[in-house]
């Protein structure tokens, strides 16, 4: 074994022991404890995964260079990374307390339904495009207890421990899950559910190394095409939701109206334009509120890599 397979190995081994650990102490932690335990744990992470706060910080960096001074960067880095530890921590409480629903509706408001309602009025189902931003495992759930029938597209974990442990904290807050992989299976069943007439909602914030190219701060990203190519087939209305933590506890669902995107009929175009119209709106969220988005994820590795091959390419044409 390579030392680079052995070292993600035993990293990976570290973070699944980790997890639980963390869920053994969230089991029987005292509900007012919770949240300064997962900031604790938030700040452990910071410090001690050293390649992820380089990224963060580098990512964060590069989004704004000309706007926030390093002080500022590092600051929000720190709270990037007490944010996710936190809505981890406050979604797998969720899950242990009989009465989450009825916490849910309390404490997670919703503007912009009627958009929603206008989509969903065309009765061939809605795409919702969102991120990985605030307490995004729960989003779904709050808007179906409002009685919009949603469903994730999710990529689980690669670790099966981590996933299993994951699927049952959201079998029991009532997350309904489309699994990403196989790739065939979730496009039949995300097809399904919109030809069902109903709201579909996918993550399309992560890099995407074959596919299609935008720009997200200011940078080409590659970015998933699957909700463009689900609205070019289907027709379902796209729009774009997340959720925004307003204070320790509550938090507020934001739904746009339908993105407005002119098709040309050229479908290589059409996905571009759709693809770079949800990409605008994530980023607008993200500006507005940086230290909950997900800086530690990789967002430009594809744009990266590509330069770098053609770099390498141009080189090697040189010497011969």
């Amino acid at each position: 074994m390579k030392r680079s397979q052995f070292k993600r190995k035993m990293d990976r081994l570290a973070g699944r022991y980790f997890f639980l650990f963390c869920v053994a102490i969230l089991r029987i932690m005292p509900e007012g404890l919770v949240y300064h335990f997962s900031r604790a744990i938030g700040r452990f992470g910071f410090f001690a995964a050293r390649k992820h706060r380089r990224l963060t910080i580098n990512n964060l960096t590069k989004a704004f260079k000309n706007e926030k001074s390093p002080q500022e960067i590092k600051k929000t880095a720190l709270e990037c990374f007490c944010q996710i530890s936190w809505g981890a921590a406050e979604t797998a409480r969720l899950a242990l307390d009989k009465k989450v629903h009825q916490k849910l509706i309390n404490n997670v408001r919703i503007e912009g339904a009627e958009h929603l309602d206008q989509a969903l009025s065309k009765k061939k189902g809605a795409i919702c495009v969102s991120a990985h931003f605030g307490n995004f495992a729960i989003m779904t759930t709050r808007l179906a207890l409002e009685g919009y029938p949603f469903t994730l597209v999710m990529r689980f974990a690669d670790d099966p421990v981590v996933t299993e442990l994951w699927q049952e904290v959201m079998k029991n807050i009532g997350i309904k899950v489309i699994s990403a992989r196989p790739r065939r299976k979730a496009v039949v069943e995300s097809l399904r559910w919109l030809r069902d007439g109903k709201p579909l909602c996918l993550h399309s914030d992560q890099n995407k190394t074959d596919g299609v190219y935008v720009n997200f701060f200011g940078r080409p990203a590659g970015t998933v095409e699957g909700p463009a190519r689900l609205h070019l087939r289907t027709g379902a209305p796209l729009l774009c939701a997340f959720i925004i933590r307003t204070s320790r506890t509550k938090h507020k669902i934001v739904i746009t109206p339908q993105l407005d995107i002119k098709l040309t009929g050229d479908e290589q175009k059409d996905v571009h334009n759709i693809t770079k119209a949800f990409t605008a709106e994530i980023e607008k969220i993200v500006r507005r509120y940086p230290e909950q988005w997900w800086w530690v994820h990789h967002r430009w590795k594809g744009a990266e890599r590509l330069k770098q091959k053609s770099s390498d390419a141009a080189t090697a044409a040189k010497k011969k």
